[in-house]
């Protein structure tokens, strides 16, 4: 793939063997939360006076797949007819410019529960994408040609959480593409799939696996579904773990990561807690009761704005709101109802939230209140996705596969 002024971070990232810096400009989102995992982007965020300009809108099956982009090109996945598909869309005009399709039942059985969770990450030219039923391909970014195919289920003998199968998305830490196939992940060999190591007994998880520096050594830490686990990204050999045995097993959050410190939640009321991964297994603080169905916190200057509650037919319905907590104390500073089933980023230190009925909100992130700096309705039916931002524009989809491109930049 050729080098644009956009994703020369992210090449620079690779070759450093973290996949993201955060000392330049990172206009794309390469894969799942972004060019450091973490769900911030750099970019400055206004709302432009007459709203959000829609683009383009094209369907791509059901699921929940959210977009990757690094320049021209976004990537996404979907399912129609037991097929799962991966698109690469033009992101000037959506245009479909290639697709690669497989055979694959992603059936749950529960209401606009069905569909791939995983989002494609794209590195080096190659995109990378996982089904929940365990098929990994490597395609080639420009045509979709596939470089090489392997089923992790079937040839590693990796078992899918219970619930629903395999949603964590891909990680490329240098020449390792990382899994949550087990309870402290898996590593293929980035250019041929081989694989190198798997960490644990045990199925695999729903959240993405999240890389962390301890020392000079990097680290993961992997969110499995009855414990946070943190292993050597070199050898997937585990250095600390602490249970996190939550009701049906779906620790469906990523681990938020700020230095040694991580923090974790998950659905049905499960709580969330702060742990410093270089310590003991105590938290350094819990909150009892908190919810976060399957979307991540965001961390940002200090404060964590948590999505909170359930909303949905298979794992029942709780009073939901976007919360505000002190990270060094877990302190809940502010509730906001108005949000309701959300999931969220942040774009230049403010919060971009898409509600689970397809509004799009700009916000103050602000530990002293919450404040609404603009809000549109973009996309109908029901939104379980995280929105995307990457060179000023929003991608938003829904679960029935509605992907709409918006402009936020005014022009």
């Amino acid at each position: 793939m050729r080098t644009t002024k956009h994703n020369v971070a992210v090449v620079l990232a690779a070759a450093l063997g973290l996949g993201s810096v955060t000392t330049l400009l990172a206009a794309d989102w390469p894969h799942f939360r972004g060019p450091n995992h973490d769900g911030k982007s750099p970019e400055t965020i206004n709302w432009p006076k007459d709203g959000p300009k829609r683009l383009w809108t094209i369907n791509v099956g059901i699921g929940h797949s959210a977009v990757s982009v690094v320049g021209d090109r976004a990537y996404t996945m979907g399912n129609t007819n037991d097929t799962d598909t991966v698109f690469s869309i033009d992101v000037k005009t959506g245009k479909v410019i290639w697709t690669h399709s497989y055979p694959c039942n992603e059936k749950v059985g529960i209401k606009d529960y069905d569909g791939p969770f995983a989002t494609p990450t794209v590195a080096n030219g190659v995109v990378y994408t996982l089904s929940r039923k365990g098929d990994v391909f490597a395609l080639d970014a420009l045509s979709g040609k596939v470089i090489w195919a392997r089923n992790i289920v079937k040839e590693d003998d990796v078992r899918p959480p219970g619930f629903g199968g395999l949603a964590g998305s891909p990680l490329i830490l240098g020449d390792k593409l990382i899994l949550n196939g087990s309870p402290g992940g898996m590593a293929l060999d980035a250019k041929t799939g081989r694989t190198l190591w798997k960490s644990g007994n045990g199925p695999g998880g729903h959240a993405s696996p999240v890389p962390l520096r301890i020392g000079q050594k990097t680290y993961l830490a992997i969110h499995s579904p009855r414990a946070l686990t943190i292993v050597d990204a070199g050898d997937g050999k585990q250095i600390w773990t602490t249970e996190r045995r939550q009701p049906i097993g779906v620790n469906a959050p990523d681990p938020v990561v700020d230095g040694t410190k991580v923090f974790v939640t998950a659905g049905r009321a499960f709580g969330g807690a702060l742990f410093d991964v270089t310590g003991d297994t105590k938290p350094l603080w819990e909150q009892v009761g908190l919810s976060s169905h399957w979307h991540t916190s965001v961390l940002v200057n200090g404060f964590l704005y948590v999505p909170d509650g359930n909303n949905s037919e298979g794992a029942g319905r709780s009073p939901t709101s976007l919360r505000c907590l002190d990270w060094k104390t877990g302190e809940i500073k502010w509730t906001e109802p108005k949000l309701e089933f959300n999931g969220l980023i942040a774009v230049g230190g403010k919060l971009l939230v898409l509600t689970e009925m397809g509004d799009l909100v700009l916000a103050e992130a602000s530990p002293s209140a919450y404040k609404e700096l603009g809000s549109a309705r973009v996309i109908a039916g029901r939104a379980f996705t995280a929105p995307v931002f990457a060179n000023g524009k929003v991608y938003a989809r829904n679960t029935k596969g509605d992907v709409v491109c918006l402009d936020l930049t005014g022009k």
